[in-house]
């Protein structure tokens, strides 16, 4: 990640009973920023300073079940319990060429047990932005049973796919055999998602094709705790822990480099790098009251140093502020609003250094939801589609344009036939309209309706805008269209 570049309350009344998953223990110790470390072993989190790590982002830690610290890296070093390189433990690909702290990937490793093995791991890495993702998405092995229990890396670096994104992200499905595990193909829409069982991992991926290309190496990716959604890139998607396929993509506008979703999986939460954190309540089966939910949780300035988010197994979201030695927090992440009780710099990390992330886990770890039985697979609701009436009816809407002056897709048209009159208007993540136009259609054809400008003729910047065309057919009857168009200039 291009580090330099940034993104320019209460209490709630009545609580649940938690339910915590029965591997939750595993992401008790956290390792990251300069030195940091928190302890969750109390119930809630203690700084702690004993750690080697050192870095911006790529960062991850994984505990045994009773909550005891195995081992924790950066995505180049691998450090073991007692907090010693493990032999062939350096030159991971996780980090960048040359590795350090001003070097890294926004989540650029993740450690994920082998089901059934209280001693193979794989360490998952994608490449950084730096490196233009070249190196991709690649595996190494530990094997805790070697080097008297403390471990040695015996496989390093095999690789997946590339070229990569910064994303990456893992869920177990509901029985605890198997985790997926998934990266993001960079310049195609393209998920990955590969599967770890007790037989180990299949290198052969499933492929799913949806959303947009994505662009922007950037952004954290979530799944929701029980792991029915996946969080990407502006879009929300629908997740079949069954086949490893990503379907039923919804627009939401989420901008922002941190992303978690609540532990019930019914809040979804994004922070852009400087001040905003905004909120979507995504249990409506309609997407349309999705993106109308938002709400602003925090609004602050640019030195507020909010990055990225965790959610932890005290069911708190964590947010870092980089280069600072105290975090934030959602205490109520379950909540809706202010409700949400959130904090700004309240957890000391006792002298050492928050950056922009926290380690990296398996959403599963912090589901509230959990029951084995609870195998049920629920899609996502489906953007709202209209149909004509007549088969002579004809609307053509584009999905991407690119207003660079270059003289090729540079204006968001539409094709029509049968229709004599337009009423557009286009709105933006919060919900504010950008641009707005009336017309009549004097013929069939192409008609423009947006250069990708406001109505005060300044550029909006690249992102996923949402459209809403009022149309009259020239036999009277009314249609709407809506649906999302993405700007990349």
């Amino acid at each position: 990640m291009n580090k330099f570049f940034l993104f320019s309350v209460f209490v709630c009344s009545c609580l649940f009973a938690k339910a915590q998953h029965p591997e939750a223990k595993r992401a008790t110790h956290w390792y990251f920023g300069n030195g940091a470390g928190l302890d969750f072993s109390s119930g809630s989190p203690v700084a702690v300073t004993n750690g080697q790590l050192d870095s911006w982002e790529s960062c991850a830690s994984i505990s045994d079940i009773n909550g005891n610290l195995l081992f924790y890296t950066d995505g180049d070093t691998i450090w073991d319990k007692n907090h010693n390189i493990m032999p062939n433990g350096t030159g991971l690909y996780g980090s960048c060429v040359p590795p350090g702290p001003n070097n890294s990937a926004t989540q650029g490793v993740i450690i994920i047990p082998q089901p059934n093995s209280a001693t193979i791991f794989y360490v998952f890495t994608v490449d950084c932005a730096e490196n233009l993702g070249a190196r991709g998405m690649n595996y190494s092995m530990v094997d805790l049973s070697l080097n008297g229990g403390f471990g040695d890396v015996t496989l390093k670096n095999l690789f997946l796919f590339a070229p990569s994104t910064e994303g990456m992200a893992a869920t177990m499905n509901c029985t605890r055999d198997s985790i997926w595990v998934v990266g993001h193909e960079y310049g195609t829409d393209a998920f990955y998602a590969y599967l770890v069982t007790e037989n180990g991992l299949n290198n052969t991926p499933v492929i799913s094709n949806t959303g947009v290309i994505v662009m922007n190496y950037e952004n954290q990716m979530k799944f929701s705790p029980n792991g029915k959604k996946l969080a990407y890139y502006y879009y929300l998607f629908g997740f079949n822990f069954n086949s490893g396929q990503i379907d039923d993509s919804t627009f939401v506008n989420f901008g922002g480099y941190g992303l978690s979703f609540s532990p019930n999986g019914n809040k979804l939460y994004f922070a852009t790098l400087g001040g905003l954190i905004g909120q979507y309540d995504v249990s409506s089966s309609n997407s349309i009251d999705i993106i109308n939910s938002y709400q602003t949780i925090y609004q602050g300035i640019g030195n507020d140093h909010i990055g990225g988010m965790q959610l932890s197994i005290d069911s708190v979201i964590y947010l870092a502020n980089y280069d600072t030695m105290k975090i934030s927090k959602i205490e109520f992440p379950n909540n809706s609003g202010v409700s949400v009780n959130f904090s700004l710099n309240t957890v000391d990390l006792n002298g050492r250094k928050s950056q922009f992330t926290f380690p990296s886990f398996i959403e599963s770890y912090f589901d509230q939801t959990y029951h084995p039985d609870s195998c049920n697979y629920d899609t996502l609701p489906i953007p709202p589609t209209d149909t004509t009436t007549n088969k002579n009816d004809a609307l053509l809407i584009p999905n991407v344009f690119t207003p660079n002056g270059d003289g090729v897709n540079d204006v968001f048209c539409i094709k029509v036939s049968g229709y004599e009159k337009i009423n557009w208007r286009i709105i933006n993540r919060w919900g504010q309209t950008v641009k707005s136009g009336k017309l009549e259609v004097e013929s069939d054809g192409y008609i423009e309706l947006w250069d990708g400008r406001t109505s005060s003729g300044i550029k909006v910047p690249d992102g996923t805008y949402y459209y809403m065309i009022n149309l009259t057919k020239k036999r009277g009857e009314q249609e709407t269209k809506k649906g999302f168009v993405q700007i990349l200039n």
